[in-house]
């Protein structure tokens, strides 16, 4: 009876959970977001599933929101971080490109960059080029989002590609804001 109850009950739960474990560590993991920095797309106390595996096959490009460890540059202006807590923006600028953010518009090698959801900026900054290996991340509620804008001035404000943890794929709860991202 005990060894029924164990091949039938015990053993499938554990294998579940043990599964369940080896597909977030790689390759989806939910995440809940504690600021309205991505505001309207993603809001705080938004939970978010995180394909972790996509940057395997190719690196993140310009639009994509990422997951990524912050930089030691946010440490400053962005006295809510918390260490080992990521972040979550979007891609703005990848390696090579040029960014500036002047008179409420965001420009990438000259050419307006629009993502409609976001926030007019009330800010203007210009960035040097983004280097190899780095992103340039904003969050979509661009004047209050701890981000590039927020870095120039306390070290890189670039992210590098070996600090994101992946693309998020869904807002999953609350359920009336489930969405797909893209």
């Amino acid at each position: 009876m005990t060894r029924r109850l164990v091949r039938d009950v015990v053993l499938p739960v554990m294998v579940a959970v043990g599964m369940a474990f080896v597909v977030q560590a790689a390759v989806a993991k939910p995440y809940e977001i504690p600021t309205e920095s991505m505001v309207p797309t993603i809001a705080a106390n938004d939970r978010i599933l995180v394909n972790r595996l996509i940057y395997r096959f190719r690196n993140p490009v310009r639009g994509d929101i990422v997951v990524f460890a912050p930089p030691p540059s946010a440490a400053g202006p962005c006295s809510g971080a918390r260490p080992g807590v990521p972040f979550v923006k979007r891609v703005v600028g990848v390696s090579g490109d040029r960014v500036e953010v002047r008179n409420g518009k965001t420009f990438v090698n000259g050419e307006p960059f629009v993502v409609p959801a976001a926030a007019t900026p009330k800010y203007s900054v210009s960035f040097d080029e983004v280097p190899e290996g780095t992103l340039l991340v904003l969050g979509d509620n661009r004047n209050d989002s701890c981000d590039a804008h927020d870095w120039v001035d306390f070290g890189s404000p670039f992210v590098p590609l070996s600090s994101v943890i992946g693309q998020v794929e869904i807002v999953y709860y609350p359920l009336n804001r489930v969405k797909f991202l893209d």
